[in-house]
């Protein structure tokens, strides 16, 4: 067996011994001795047995910027959630819908027996009939006692001329004096009875109008078009002002609500932009935008609340969970491009070029993807040269001849 092979077969044989072991120091430790192995036989004047791999195609690895991000996790929400209760007392007859019924605004939610305010509207509509009957036959009177007050004026006019001419009595002067003071009480006394019959005739309609309210209450309805979410009562219950009926809540318009730790309590304000990734979206980011910033830090928790906009579209629903991810400054990394990356007993590797034109197999910790790039946390520094092809023909030790 030649050289060459016999250092293949010891990679091969040390990587099914990774496998069965299964750490990740055996391999490191093997390969460096292997590789040890091999100085010490180019002591000897094995070198020249290195096979020649030319064409090699090399890049210089460097360190360059990258965003940092803080990620939270969050909750999905309605941007509009109602908990619809009824505003009158009286039992339910029916709730025509369930968990999952679609509704547009003004939709019907559930109805209440009405037998009760009807009877009330029924009392104020008499009542208001009553007013206006009252009305035409008052004013009918004031027209009387008014036509009644001007013909006692100029009677009493007359009367006073002759009673300075001394053609009438006193007492006959009198009695005309007399008619007219009653006349002028007369229209006042009608005067006074309109008022009170409008006073009435308005308390009437007041009444009829606040019954016409409670009877439109029997009807419980969506105060905007979105999504029944939860049912809280049943027809034949007694509903109860401010007790929920059913949970509404409008579709279209969400938001991630996450609690931030306070260390970014400056970072973010209303309109910064971030990035957003649901667990039940499939895993895609999708662009998002703060909408609240709630100023107050949990104690318990030294966390404040972040409410995020989320764009209208998709399948969302209130409870998703999901992560918010934040930019909060840069940090340097490492970037190499994918398709240096081989695999080698599990692990990741790349081969690395000497300055005397070596190839060497370096174990690596890759971390996030950028592209067709890879972000290198381990294993190689700056300035290193890594082969990119072709990798196929690449063993550690080999001499190898970089493309120009």
């Amino acid at each position: 067996m030649t050289p060459t092979k016999r250092r293949a077969e010891g990679i091969r044989r040390l990587a099914c011994g990774l496998a069965v072991h299964g750490t990740r120091m055996l391999l490191l430790a093997a390969v460096a001795g292997l590789l040890t192995g091999c100085g010490e036989k180019g002591k000897h004047g094995a070198s020249a047995e290195r096979p020649l791999v030319t064409g090699v195609e090399v890049v210089t690895v460097g360190s360059g910027p990258r965003e940092r991000i803080a990620e939270v996790v969050g909750t999905v929400r309605a941007k509009k959630i109602a908990s619809v209760a009824s505003q009158v007392m009286g039992r339910i007859t029916s709730v025509p819908v369930v968990e999952g019924t679609r509704v547009g605004k003004g939709a019907v939610l559930a109805t209440i027996d009405d037998t009760a305010i009807r009877a009330q509207l029924a009392a104020a509509e008499a009542m208001v009939a009553e007013g206006e009957a009252g009305r035409e036959e008052v004013e009918g009177a004031i027209a009387q006692a008014e036509a009644g007050k001007a013909l006692a004026e100029k009677t009493y006019e007359r009367f006073r001329m002759l009673h300075e001419e001394k053609v009438v009595t006193p007492q006959e002067f009198d009695e005309v004096e007399v008619r007219r003071t009653v006349a002028v009480k007369e229209y006042e006394r009608a005067l006074d009875r309109r008022a009170q019959v409008a006073a009435k005739s308005t308390q009437a309609k007041a009444q009829a109008d606040a019954a016409r309210a409670m009877l439109s209450y029997t009807l419980v309805t969506a105060p905007f078009a979105g999504i029944v979410t939860e049912k809280k009562i049943d027809a034949g219950s007694m509903a109860s002002p401010g007790v929920p009926i059913v949970v509404l809540e409008e579709t279209g318009r969400y938001r991630i609500e996450a609690s931030v730790p306070e260390t970014y309590l400056g970072t973010l304000k209303i309109g910064s932009r971030v990035r957003v990734i649901l667990d039940g979206g499939g895993g895609e980011e999708m662009a998002g935008s703060v909408s609240e910033v709630v100023p107050t830090v949990d104690p318990a928790s030294r966390t404040f609340t972040v409410k995020v906009d989320l764009p209208q579209g998709g399948e969302l629903r209130t409870g998703m969970f999901g992560r918010v991810l934040i930019p909060v400054g840069e940090e340097p990394i490492l970037v190499i491009p994918q398709r240096a990356i081989s695999r080698v007993g599990g692990y990741d590797a790349v081969y690395t070029v000497t300055a005397d034109n070596v190839a060497r197999l370096v174990m690596v910790t890759t971390g996030k993807a950028f592209g067709d790039g890879v972000e290198v946390l381990s294993g190689i520094e700056p300035g290193a040269r890594v082969a990119i092809s072709p990798l196929e023909k690449l063993v550690d030790g080999a001499r190898v001849e970089v493309r120009k």
